[in-house]
């Protein structure tokens, strides 16, 4: 590693002592020896006392634990001055929410080149970093895991920015090859950002009560549907005035959408 590369300090926290071994282990072997393992924590409150201590660049954070999980601490010692990997067994939904509120994250088992995935975009955020507080964020998370309830917001961070917004405020979603252009209303106004993931992954997310694939390039949000075209063009307006190809074979299927989610 060429020595202008400052080391990043870390910190482990998981309640299983050789979990933390392990990923100590593997981080120092296969990904970074030079990376610097400030200490290993074994419950949210050593995890607290020894950020104090430690000032850790990022923590490779366990979700369950005893007594507090992962986001009721997140949310306890917001705002952060670190960054988080989590280390997780969690399920399928959870995990695509973390990837696109674009927050790392490993399954258990850790895979070596998922670690070193996880790395290196630790490395390209410390790189842009910005003091961002996650504070409700992690509120929110915290309190679906507890009650069992889905998100109603959505985390869209690139190199540069973090912006959380609620669903009813994404406009659209447009592929752009492997990437998606996002069109979102914040602070009443209209405003975009691109994103490396693909369209297939917000339509997963977003809930189908309120959005539709009218086209294999767009993902709609219906409460921002001005006006459907009725001149045989088989086209839309969105309330931004952009105006959207409805492919011939969803056209019926988007009426009868509209209809039955009372959209109309």
């Amino acid at each position: 590693m060429p020595e202008t590369t400052p080391k990043i300090r870390a910190l482990i926290v998981d309640d299983e002592k050789k979990a933390c071994v392990n990923l100590r282990n593997l981080l120092l072997e296969y990904v970074d020896p030079d990376i610097e393992i400030v200490d290993m924590a074994h419950s949210t409150a050593e995890a607290g006392e020894m950020i104090d201590r430690h000032h850790p660049d990022v923590l490779f954070l366990d979700i369950e634990m005893p007594n507090e999980n992962a986001f009721g601490f997140l949310a306890r010692v917001s705002p952060v001055s670190f960054e988080v990997i989590f280390v997780t067994a969690y399920d399928e939904y959870a995990l695509k929410a973390f990837k696109l509120s674009a927050i790392d994250y490993i399954l258990k088992p850790i895979s070596i080149p998922e670690l070193r995935n996880a790395y290196a975009r630790l490395r390209e955020k410390l790189k842009y970093k910005q003091l961002v507080s996650a504070q409700t964020s992690f509120q929110e998370l915290a309190s679906q895991v507890t009650n069992k309830t889905k998100c109603h917001k959505i985390t869209l961070r690139d190199t540069n920015s973090i912006e959380v917004v609620d669903f009813n405020d994404v406009v659209l979603v447009e592929a752009q090859s492997s990437y998606s252009r996002i069109v979102f209303i914040k602070n009443g106004a209209y405003k975009e950002i691109v994103l490396s993931n693909p369209l297939s992954e917000y339509e997963e997310l977003l809930p189908d009560t309120l959005f539709y694939r009218i086209h294999r390039s767009y993902l709609i949000n219906c409460r921002h549907i001005k006006k459907i075209l009725g001149d045989g063009t088989n086209q839309l307006i969105m309330t931004n005035n952009a105006t959207i190809p409805i492919s011939r074979r969803r056209y019926a299927s988007l009426i009868s959408f509209l209809e039955t989610n009372s959209h109309v």
